[in-house]
């Protein structure tokens, strides 16, 4: 895996070619996940001036990220967490919503913008903000 990893031009080609050799999602996953490939496509795809709509949607797209990939790797290229989740939350449905507010909050420094981040949550989901860092996938938050 490592060769084919060495001599591909992007992390989408590796997806593809992952895919074609029948791997599970979740391999995949952690393979891309242990190359910081989500990152790097980021980084890459913001020194090209890419709009970070489409940036999210090749991370989703061609690159295999979950959304709590997306946020980490934009908080890793040096987006606040606050700018993240600008651009993450208004493609996200509710149920989504946990695992990239946890990456924004979990991410940021301590007393950095917290509060600016929790701002940005109310702001596009209202009363989502006390389930979000607490609740585990399919709680209903009650």
């Amino acid at each position: 895996m490592e060769d084919a990893l060495a001599e591909q031009e992007g992390w989408a080609d590796i997806v593809v070619d992952l895919r074609g050799e029948g791997l599970d999602e979740e391999v995949i996953s952690a393979v891309l996940r242990e190359h910081q490939a989500w990152a790097d496509e980021a980084r890459k795809w913001k020194q090209h001036g890419f709009p970070y709509e489409e940036i999210v949607r090749h991370l989703r797209d061609e690159v295999a990220a979950e959304w709590g990939d997306v946020a980490h790797a934009f908080m890793e290229v040096g987006m606040a967490p606050a700018d993240m989740l600008r651009v993450v939350l208004p493609d996200l449905e509710e149920e989504e919503v946990p695992p990239v507010v946890r990456a924004a909050l979990l991410g940021s420094p301590e007393d950095a913008d917290g509060d600016e981040a929790r701002e940005v949550l109310d702001y596009f989901f209202p009363g989502v903000n006390e389930c979000a860092t607490t609740c585990h996938p399919g709680d209903s938050g009650g």
